[in-house]
């Protein structure tokens, strides 16, 4: 997906050109601006708010280029797949057409169909509108989770819950690249710093909020070995809150 921590956005309140809309589904905003990028051959500005209600502008160049921050963890991902690759929350598919142009054999899937039809529109075949709960594409080699979109899961519970179900999908010697931040919030006794609520807006286009996960090396650790993984530090990134790890079935 690409949506940078908020800490590090330029905080903006919502332009008075944004009309209120009617929710659309949660990231209708973030394919729309995408599309638009390919379609005009120029980046666009969309909006992301976090749980203290300030929006943050974000660019659809996202989609469709590495973050300056994230380029060598995603770098070190892409030289550390191998066999066959499922790409989870592929978005514009842009590492998919990377790992393609490298010989990799690669499923692509998406939540949003507009996604699905736009890496089509960029080449890329084996490409399916799919919820990553509901994946069903036989074994992979390896899986992943790049540009934070492990956050998909929301919360730690549902992380803990993807990684089992993986398991089922991942071949036994495979594994699960992904990449994260640490939160740098303080959590309370209720509730995992890393678990906030996300809204997308794209020009008239409202996103229903939905859940989101930062989450740092320790507790993914934790998460991972309560699924049967062991849990690898990669790599750090160029900004020390980002890092890649590698998971691994025991």
């Amino acid at each position: 997906m690409g949506l940078r921590a908020l800490a590090l956005t330029e905080h903006l309140r919502l332009p008075r050109w944004l009309r209120p809309a009617p929710l659309t589904e949660p990231f209708e905003p973030y394919a729309r601006a995408l599309n638009d990028h390919w379609t005009r051959k120029r980046a666009v500005r969309y909006y992301l708010r976090g749980t203290y209600g300030l929006f943050h502008r974000q660019s659809s160049s996202e989609g469709f280029e590495p973050l300056k921050r994230l380029k060598s963890l995603e770098d070190l991902a892409l030289a550390s797949c191998r066999g066959r690759v499922l790409n989870a929350g592929a978005g514009a598919g842009r590492h998919s057409l990377l790992l393609r142009e490298a010989g990799f054999d690669v499923v692509s899937v998406d939540i949003e169909q507009a996604l699905v039809d736009l890496m089509k529109l960029r080449g890329l075949d084996q490409v399916y509108q799919a919820d990553i709960f509901m994946i069903d594409r036989s074994a992979f080699d390896t899986i992943i989770f790049l540009q934070h979109t492990i956050g998909l899961t929301g919360t730690l519970e549902r992380l803990r819950e993807l990684l089992a179900l993986l398991k089922h999908r991942l071949d036994p010697r495979g594994q699960i690249l992904l990449d994260s931040t640490s939160p740098r919030a303080i959590s309370s006794p209720l509730k995992y710093a890393g678990e906030c609520e996300l809204q997308l807006q794209y020009r008239s286009l409202l996103g229903k909020p939905f859940p989101w996960l930062w989450v740092d090396f320790s507790v993914l650790s934790i998460c991972a070995r309560a699924a049967g993984y062991d849990a690898e530090l990669l790599t750090r990134g160029s900004v020390a809150d980002d890092y890649l790890a590698r998971l691994t079935p025991q």
